[in-house]
């Protein structure tokens, strides 16, 4: 093609204006070597351009491969530090374990049946008994009659009481006499009761025809703490002393509560406070040990016992009864004893609770349920 060129170039100088003519043509025919040359010069310079991205592009590719390698070499190192262990240690020991826990779980439940299971079945079938018997019974009411089921309430561990208004009999308080309410002397009173608040008061005693002398103390707060725990219990008294001696005593303390009750009216037969009293030939004696007060004499009925309590000073006393004693510091001269206010607290409780040994008997520890 380039010698064809040439040959036409060289004839247009026979014809006018053919050189000229032809090298437009030439210029016209062949448009694209400008362009040409400027993509020539532009593809030249693209490399030098070019050529350092790419360089830094492949360095921070590499760098980014060696640096996933090394972590996925560090997670697959601790993975092993991590499984071999296991396999060989945590997983022989739990099979180890299930296979010496296997046999009790067994037993236990062969042994032990599902209580909560049955009782909530047999809950279920009893209410959907009931409210088919409500539905019947529904059906023979009137119309206007309320047809709404009666579900069982949940049981309760202290039930209700069904007649809520009706008088729950009290409980039975035996109160002890001696260094209990009061304390005696037969030779006259003492220096450390002259000019005290503490009333005295004498009773001549006669026994096989011979007289004595006896000044009487009250203890501090005796007459409040008749008056308040006469509310709450059934009052009696049981004295290891004989009747002779203790009944003036007990009048005494009658009248004198009666007198605070009744203050307007001084003639007033005193009220009976002790409901029965319980004198020397009513305990039981034991050589060597002493008067021992038998409740189980008035009360046959074990589970009467549950509704009594003895006050007394002395264990000898209630040894037999031991989960029915309140025990109380014997008292002979202390005006500043608060003892008998001590306890109304106590008594208060005694006289609500259902069983008064199942609290009393706490004192006793373990010997409690082995009875």
């Amino acid at each position: 093609m380039n010698s064809v060129k040439i040959l036409v170039g060289s004839l247009d100088h026979y014809y006018p204006g053919g050189g000229a003519s032809g090298s437009e043509k030439n210029e016209k025919n062949d448009p694209e070597t400008p362009e040409r040359d400027t993509l020539q010069d532009s593809d030249d310079t693209r490399p030098e351009e070019y050529s350092i991205y790419t360089i830094s592009e492949d360095n921070q590719e590499s760098e980014n491969v060696e640096e996933m390698e090394k972590s996925t070499r560090a997670r697959s190192c601790w993975s092993i530090l991590y499984v071999i262990p296991h396999l060989l240690v945590v997983k022989p020991l739990m099979f180890l374990w299930w296979i010496i826990s296997f046999p009790f779980g067994y037993l236990y439940d062969l042994l032990v049946p599902p209580k909560l299971e049955v009782n909530r079945q047999s809950l279920d079938e009893k209410t959907e008994l009931l409210k088919q018997e409500n539905i019947l019974s529904n059906t023979i009411k009137s119309p206007t009659a309320s047809s709404k089921y009666i579900i069982p309430p949940p049981q309760r561990l202290f039930p209700l009481s069904r007649n809520p208004g009706k008088k729950k009999k009290r409980k039975t308080l035996i109160l002890d006499l001696d260094e209990t309410l009061i304390h005696s002397l037969s030779r006259g009173s003492p220096r450390s009761f002259s000019g005290s608040s503490s009333s005295v008061h004498m009773i001549e005693v006669k026994i096989n025809n011979v007289a004595t002398l006896y000044y009487v103390h009250k203890r501090p707060y005796c007459d409040f703490f008749l008056r308040e725990i006469a509310k709450w219990y059934e009052l009696q008294i049981f004295t290891a002393s004989v009747r002779e001696y203790a009944d003036p005593i007990i009048d005494w303390l009658e009248g004198d509560i009666s007198a605070r009750i009744n203050p307007h009216d001084p003639h007033s037969t005193p009220q009976k406070v002790f409901t029965r009293r319980y004198y020397r030939q009513d305990c039981t004696y034991r050589p060597g040990v002493g008067y021992i007060k038998d409740l189980s004499k008035f009360f046959t009925k074990e589970d009467d016992l549950k509704n009594v309590v003895i006050l007394d000073n002395s264990p000898v006393s209630y040894a037999l009864h031991d989960d029915n004693a309140v025990m109380i510091e014997g008292w002979i001269n202390d005006q500043r004893d608060r003892d008998l206010l001590n306890l109304l607290p106590v008594l208060r409780s005694l006289s609500l609770c259902i069983d008064v040994r199942y609290i009393l008997g706490m004192r006793s520890g373990e010997k409690l349920f082995e009875r």
